[in-house]
């Protein structure tokens, strides 16, 4: 069931009318649609020229902390020399720092205050983005001494200001890749001396493969001098994963690493990954600082640079112009953990620290350029306006209210003026509305309603708009519900009885395999070409009727905890304890790890079994199928020595589109998606291995427990209860499937 697409015509309109050019103050988008051309000025990092560019956003990729990504289409350029790599026609990635969320922002926004007293640098500081550009550069030419190719690390063209979302960004090379296929490995112990063992001889080559290079990538920051840089490859992280992708652009195919950007300040009392913990304590312990981000030795870097300058003599330029721009970046903040309290007597740094400060007061719309001119003179005004910053919500409204006449004559055109309060007041709604659109909460037809009555948004914004979005959409249309009921059974409908509805659904599921970097190009035509054969129109059947018992184990659960509900009020309990019990009930049937529908399907797959009189090629398939939540990866663990490739696909999508929804480290490619992936697909082939030692040494540990018990029972109810405890649990799974599994093929 494809998920429905907004209309990015509708934020466009929604987005001009945002910006009436009627308003002091227009809102500013939040992101851009796909196909919003961009000119913009330009600035190249070798050579640091300065020209004229168009870009033409071919697609939204996302965002984060860091800023949002765009792969973009470079669609005009005028310099007056080239900058190598920037050639009309092609694509490249496009990063503007400043996150897309409000939420993303507020918070990178704080914990990088709280680190440096000041706004986050590389969206709004000029030094700061240049100099993490030249870092970049430096990077990826230091990769010829480290890993022998300069394709190691994404290659970084030029620098611009945005001044529609006020935020500096940058243009990159666009790197065709995948993150690392999921891979099928019954022995992942090798795996774990990953620094010796041979790639040949592991079955996660390209696991194995890519924690070795993350840890050459760090070795390789340190090595240079920029310790704080290597934060974003570090592999205990957990997150770092996703910063390095597998080429395949490029003949060696090798890895590269793509991001160089830190999202957010890591303060030592804020750790936010395992490997965080190890990362505070060598700042403390070994490099005497506080908080860290992207602060860099220079001086190592410089002696790094002497030991190879016949690497390094091509890009000297862009070295001393780094050197000029770290050093202005640095200056541009108080930081009191690093200038310490040089910054009371230091006039000459009191005033880059306040240039740098007011740079950001004006990004960030919190003044104008008369009152900029104005803080930057210092004194008590300039004090007390920056020491307001740390003031929640509050601060930044006084603060744009003294520091923007724009704003107060707006302020005042709302309070004063019908009309202009009117326009305000729609601009508004029409603003927020873009957010709801694209995240689902309105369809196109209630986004244009809401865009019309802007008081009717507004009332519904603080009212159900504070729900999540399936109950905010639900408490408006019910009828969601009921159509959502029809289309999911309509859906099971057409997947039971329909063969092509069937083959369609799967070939797409293959299709978007391919896209994701799931399977190769010669892996997806594989698997189409196999499409007819029995063992997969088998399983397309068993997964019909795994969808068929999808609701079994709800309706049930609903049954039973109304009948235990109407018994607990028939003996007197109140409403209270019912909808206690009720509640219970269903709970309990959501964890167990047996139920209705996993027994519907388990039965299923018994009576295929004696249908075909085939029990080998269900040995898999039939135990895993009773259990609840992971039986629908049954069929797909029985196919692995049959069909690898189409087995590992199909777990790895299953297993992981959970993983996905968990935030920061439940993106594709972190090292939470395989170890999901390991947990439902590696570990039960390496236990299938062991089925009949298993089977025995649960037989004996039974027997060890219950023997002794029956010599101690009581009475002769409790040793004939033991007694089946023990033949039903313990010594039938070793009497009926041993002999199975010792057939041969």
């Amino acid at each position: 069931m494809a998920k429905k697409k907004y209309s990015s015509e509708l934020c466009a309109a929604l987005a001009a009318a945002a910006g009436d050019p009627l308003l002091k103050i227009v809102h500013r988008p939040v992101r851009y649609e796909n196909g919003t051309v961009l000119p913009i000025d330009i600035t190249g990092v070798l050579p640091a020229i300065e020209g004229r560019a168009e870009l033409t956003v071919d697609k939204f990729l996302g965002g984060g902390f860091a800023g949002q990504v765009y792969r973009c289409k470079l669609t005009g350029l005028d310099l007056p020399e080239d900058i190598p790599g920037l050639e009309r026609g092609k694509l490249y990635a496009v990063k503007i720092v400043i996150p897309p969320s409000a939420f993303s922002r507020w918070f990178r926004n704080t914990t990088y205050w709280l680190a440096f007293q000041g706004p986050f640098s590389s969206q709004v500081n000029h030094g700061a983005c240049r100099a993490g550009l030249a870092w970049q550069k430096l990077v990826r030419q230091a990769g010829l001494i480290k890993f022998g190719r300069t394709t190691a690390v994404k290659d970084a063209y030029a620098s611009f200001w945005d001044a529609n979302l006020n935020a500096y960004g940058e243009i990159t090379e666009w790197v065709e890749g995948r993150m690392w296929n999921l891979e099928a490995d019954e022995d992942i112990a090798k795996r774990f001396d990953w620094k010796n063992v041979p790639l040949e001889e592991t079955g996660s080559p390209e696991y194995v493969d890519k924690r070795r290079f993350m840890r050459d990538m760090v070795e390789l920051m340190h090595d240079l001098g920029a310790p704080e840089f290597a934060r974003q490859y570090e592999w205990s992280t957990m997150k770092s994963q996703p910063n390095c992708m597998k080429r395949t652009d490029t003949e060696d195919g090798g890895l590269c690493a793509i991001d160089f950007r830190a999202g957010l300040a890591l303060l030592p009392w804020l750790p936010m990954s395992p490997g965080d913990f190890k990362l505070i304590f060598d700042g403390l312990f070994k490099r005497h600082t506080l908080v860290q981000f992207d602060r860099c030795d220079l001086a190592k870097m410089d002696a790094f640079i002497a030991q190879h300058p016949e690497v390094f003599e091509e890009v000297q330029p862009m070295i001393d112009e780094l050197k000029t721009q770290d050093r202005a970046y640095r200056r541009s903040l108080p930081d009191i953990t690093h200038h310490g309290l040089r910054i009371t007597f230091d006039k000459a740094l009191q005033k880059d620290v306040i240039a740098g400060l007011v740079e950001g007061y004006l990004a960030d719309d919190l003044v104008d350029e008369a009152f900029a001119e104005k803080l930057r003179q210092g004194g008590l005004a300039f004090s007390f306006f920056h020491l307001l910053g740390a003031v929640p919500v509050l601060g930044k409204m006084i603060r744009q209210r003294w520091g923007s006449k724009a704003f107060r004559q707006h302020m005042l055109g709302i309070f004063t003026k019908p009309d202009y309060f009117k326009m305000a007041f729609k601009a508004r709604a029409a603003h927020d509305l873009i957010s709801w659109h694209r995240a689902g909460r309105t369809d196109e037809a209630r986004t244009r309603k809401l865009a019309e009555k802007p008081g009717l948004f507004f009332l519904e914004r603080f009212t159900v708009g504070l729900l999540p979005i399936g109950l905010h959409r639900l408490a408006l249309r019910p009828i969601i519900a009921w159509n959502g009921f029809v289309a999911f059974f309509k859906f099971i409908y057409d997947f039971a009885r329909d063969e092509a509805f069937r083959e369609k659904w799967f070939l797409d599921q293959v299709a978007e395999g391919e896209a994701d970097g799931m399977l190769s190009k010669e892996e997806h035509d594989h698997i189409v070409s196999i499409i007819k054969e029995p063992y997969i129109v088998k399983y397309l059947k068993s997964m019909a009727v795994h969808f068929c018992t999808i609701p079994v184990t709800q309706i049930v659960s609903v049954i039973t905890g109304g009948f235990v509900a109407a018994y607990v009020l028939s003996k007197g309990g109140t409403k209270t304890d019912a909808s206690l019990a009720f509640a219970g009930v269903v709970a309990l049937f959501q964890v167990t790890p047996i139920s209705p529908g996993s027994l519907c399907r388990g039965f299923y797959v018994v009576y295929l079994m004696i249908r075909e009189r085939n029990w080998r090629d269900y040995l898999v398939a039939c135990p895993l199928s009773f259990v609840k939540y992971i039986g629908y990866l049954a069929f797909p663990l029985q196919m692995t020595t049959t069909y690898p490739h189409l087995a590992r696909f199909l777990v790895s999508l299953r297993a992981t589109s959970v993983v996905h929804i968990i935030p920061v480290f439940g993106e594709h490619g972190a090292l939470l998606e395989h170890w999901v992936f390991d947990l439902f697909f590696n570990i039960p082939q390496i236990m299938g291995r062991h089925t009949k030692g298993l089977l025995t040494a649960w037989m004996l540990l039974g027997m060890a427990v219950i023997i002794p018990a029956l010599f101690m029972a009581e009475s002769a109810k409790s040793w004939i209860g033991l007694m089946i405890a023990l033949t039903a649990v313990f010594i039938c799974p070793r009497i009926l499937f041993y002999p199975i599994l010792s057939r041969g093929k």
